[in-house]
């Protein structure tokens, strides 16, 4: 402890002879100014190494392991002790000259005591991970980082500190993607080129993330994403973004790293560096395209790119294996716009007009890998070929409760996918664009997500008549932004190639435009009698009725299947709180006739009626 405090006194007492020093020219040049004297006063010291020698006098007690440095050896080694209690994990050479020297003719032997230090042990000099100095020693340990060495760390009777060294590969990956979060919020040391003749293969990391890059070479284990610089011969920028690209994927990152023109944004300013910048990035010639890192398509809204198993392997030092239930949930909710489950529905729990179950199993058949066989057969055959993607698209209608929602279910259940449920409210927002933006999240993360698993999971838009209503000609802001949102969704169904279900109350509010995007338009009417009975059927408890329940009376109500379901949940609630246990026939219809009375009220008399 006796040697960190005598540097730290010597690094303390030589800034505060510094300021001193400043302060008496400062007073000289004021007196100089009043007198009119000619004499000019420059704040630079008359010799700099006499002042440190006299900082070195007025301190006693220099440990005997420092008596063989030279004067600007020990103020160099003080300063960089001082970064240390400061707890700045690395220092740069040129922070250390800029402490110790005024005088710019003075900088030399400054920086010729960096190399007597590193031939005695007492630091190390390390270059940044992918830097390339034009210059040669002394003046490349400008940019040099300098860590302590081990005579200091003997002197001291420890071992090196890792403790800023990377443990796992993933503490880089996280250190990096909390770095391009401040870069997106704007807080932290943005590139941000606006020079068009800049080499952007050279550019270098700066502030924050040249201090993660010095954090590597001390690290001892395995660091796949860091070594893609090295490996692929990535320049920063490219690198940066293939770790954004899966920072961006697995939600890490809230930024569209897939888009190339937010990225060129991200990092350039103005259109000709920025048109640059993305050429460098997302361009045939970049290193990211060539190597296989990530890969472009053409989207329905665009060029977009992502990773290729190729790039996951290289920033994590594996191949990514199948997503698991629980890992795709996570994500899509979180870095997507979708919500998702795994429905689990039976055949014998939708109990739908039977022209309408033949379609839903067309739709089931014409999916299967036997189906798709065939229509690419068909396809295959006709005299011209088709110009758009072939995928089921259907838009079930009706009124509230004939079990639109439960139809999407029982298809993602037959067909074993993963349903993918869209909001309506989560889509449109009140900002200018983001509603047009969330419709191109909408697509270009479905293609993902199909491509990830391998399989086309079903897409469900609830309420969809909120966005694809019919187009205003209206001149306001608001009736452009639905009108551009909604020609944004006319392109996506023109071009898509999954399994989409629509569902709305109301089909006569659907733009026309739309009806030739759906593959089926089922409608899904309110029961009959016949169907109403089996509905009573399968949602009654069998074991808890009583003697005097009369089911074909209760379908003369006219209810539909979700107000059924409503109806006997209601019911078994009020039974149980009244201490019973067998569902009577008053009761149920009381209850019943209450939902009826409410439905009549929300759509008037001219609603659906029992037939």
């Amino acid at each position: 402890m006796q040697l960190v405090q005598y540097l730290m006194c010597v690094a303390t007492r030589h800034e505060q002879a510094k300021y001193d020093h400043v302060e008496e020219l400062q007073e000289l040049r004021l007196r100089s100014k009043t007198s009119k004297s000619s004499r000019r006063f420059h704040l630079t010291y008359p010799d700099e190494t006499a002042l440190l020698e006299g900082v070195l006098a007025s301190i006693r007690g220099r440990p005997s392991c420092l008596k063989k440095l030279s004067v600007s050896a020990l103020g160099s080694l003080a300063f960089l002790i001082q970064s240390k209690m400061a707890n700045e994990p690395f220092i740069e050479g040129h922070e250390i000259i800029t402490k110790l020297v005024c005088d710019p003719e003075q900088t030399i032997g400054y920086l010729n005591s960096f190399g007597e230090l590193q031939r005695q042990g007492w630091i190390r000099l390390i270059e940044t991970p992918g830097t390339t100095f034009t210059d040669q020693p002394p003046f490349s340990w400008l940019q040099a980082c300098i860590k302590l060495g081990d005579a200091f760390h003997q002197a001291m009777g420890v071992t090196e500190l890792s403790s800023q060294a990377f443990t796992t590969n993933d503490a880089y990956l996280d250190a990096v993607f909390v770095y391009l979060q401040t870069v997106i919020q704007g807080e932290g040391n943005r590139f941000q080129l606006h020079d068009p003749d800049i080499d952007l293969t050279t550019v270098q990391p700066e502030g924050w993330f040249r201090k993660i890059a010095l954090r590597v070479p001390s690290s001892t284990c395995a660091l796949p994403a860091a070594e893609t610089l090295e490996k692929y011969s990535l320049s920063v920028l490219q690198h940066l973004s293939l770790v954004g690209l899966l920072g961006s994927h697995d939600g890490e990152v809230q930024y569209d790293f897939s888009n190339p023109a937010d990225v060129s944004r991200l990092f350039a300013r103005g259109r000709v560096c920025q048109k640059r910048m993305r050429e460098h990035l997302f361009g045939d010639k970049s290193q990211l395209l060539r190597q296989g890192l990530v890969t472009g398509t053409q989207g329905s809204f665009g060029e977009s790119v992502r990773l290729t198993q190729v790039g996951f392997k290289a920033l994590q030092g594996k191949q990514r294996g199948k997503t698991s239930t629980q890992d795709l949930k996570s994500r899509v909710r979180k870095s997507t716009l979708f919500d998702v489950e795994e429905p689990t529905v039976k055949t014998e729990a939708l109990l739908l007009p039977p022209m309408v179950m033949e379609a839903l199993r067309s739709l089931i058949f014409s999916e299967s890998r036997h189906g798709r066989r065939i229509r690419k057969k068909w396809h295959s055959s006709l005299p011209a070929a088709w110009g758009s993607p072939t995928g089921s698209t259907v838009l079930l209608y009706g009124p509230p409760g004939t079990g639109k929602t439960l139809t999407a279910q029982y298809l993602a259940s037959e067909l074993k996918l993963p349903l993918l449920k869209i909001d309506a409210a989560r889509v449109l927002s009140c900002w200018v664009g983001e509603s047009e933006q969330n419709v191109r999240r909408i697509f270009d993360d479905y293609a993902a997500l199909h491509e990830e698993l391998g399989a086309a999971p079903v897409l469900l838009l609830n309420e969809a008549d909120q966005l694809l209503g019919a187009r205003d000609a209206g001149g306001t802001g608001v009736d452009r932004m639905n009108n551009n949102m909604q020609n944004l969704f006319l392109e996506g169904l023109e071009r898509f190639s999954g399994i989409l279900v629509a569902t709305t109350n109301r089909r006569d509010l659907l733009d026309e435009a739309f009806s030739r995007r759906f593959t089926y338009k089922l409608e899904l009417p309110p029961p009959d009698k016949e169907l109403r009975i089996e509905l009573w059927k399968s949602h009654l408890p069998t074991k808890m009725l009583a003697d005097d329940l009369d089911i074909p009376q209760l379908a003369d109500l006219g209810l539909t299947g979700g107000e059924i379901r409503l109806v006997i949940e209601r019911t078994v609630r009020l039974l149980a709180y009244r201490g019973l246990t067998t569902l009577d026939h008053q009761t149920l219809t009381t209850i019943a006739r209450e939902e009826l009375a409410s439905r009549l009220k929300r759509f008037g008399c001219s609603s659906f009626r029992a037939t």
